[in-house]
């Protein structure tokens, strides 16, 4: 399932996974994470629920010329590893996706799972409640209560994460093969989610500082934006349409 450039030891390391979800917040905010640590890019993933897609390189920083569905980007200072995933799984092989990812994940011996995800804003009924909340099994709480209780963020009610994509099937996985798992997810509307992800990136920061690099003032994060991100919503019209 992975390719990797490189052999690897991952121990003790964290693994970064976003899930397909409503406004692609997850993957928005995994490319800033990306782009602003700058970690190798040390192999990609192979399974038949993953579409296959090519393009061009998504990070200024990345020597490889192309970009596929599924990535795998290492950072050593950080002890932190960041799957891309650029398109969503086939609904009918998507348990046995799961499957082995979490069967890598065990059997490398990473430290714990952190799923990024979205949902649609109509779904946060609580009326002035914070635009997120989280997920997590049991063997994440033991050893964060402390962290989670200080940032006073509330957990869902519930297992189902509407227009999360995969996000809740694999904390569920990672339960069932007692892996350290742990979901965060924002509530977004379709549109311009650039500032969704600045915002999921930030709070992720919150739960594993220090994880990214802040300006002179130590206090904002200094945050690169890729150059991919011109793109988002393709070209302009062309001017012979009007």
């Amino acid at each position: 399932m992975f390719k990797l450039t490189k052999e690897l030891n991952l121990t003790g390391y964290t693994l970064l996974v976003p899930s397909v979800s409503v406004g692609n917040v997850a993957q928005l905010a995994t490319d800033l994470l990306i782009e602003t640590l700058k970690p190798e890019k040390v192999g990609m993933l192979w399974h038949p629920a993953l579409i296959p897609i090519v393009g061009p390189r998504a990070y200024d920083h990345d020597k490889d010329q192309t970009t596929t569905t599924a990535e795998l980007y290492l950072s050593e200072e950080r002890k932190l590893v960041a799957v891309q995933i650029r398109a969503p799984l086939v609904g009918a092989l998507q348990s046995d996706f799961l499957d082995k990812l979490t069967d890598f994940i065990r059997d490398r011996q990473l430290a714990e799972v952190i799923i990024l995800s979205s949902s649609f804003a109509h779904e946060n009924h609580q009326v002035g409640a914070r635009p997120y909340k989280y997920m997590a099994n049991e063997r994440f709480l033991s050893g964060h209560s402390e962290a989670l209780e200080a940032l006073q963020w509330n957990p869902l009610e519930g297992n189902v994460i509407h227009g999360g994509g995969f996000a809740a099937k694999l904390l569920a996985s990672c339960t069932e093969k007692e892996l350290i798992a742990f979901v965060l997810f924002m509530y977004v509307s379709e549109g311009d989610n650039t500032a969704d992800a600045v915002q999921l990136v930030s709070l992720l920061d919150q739960l594993k500082k220090p994880l990214l690099p802040r300006e002179e003032d130590g206090l904002k994060l200094k945050l690169a934006m890729p150059s991919s991100w011109k793109h988002l919503f393709g070209n302009a019209a062309p001017v012979n349409v009007y």
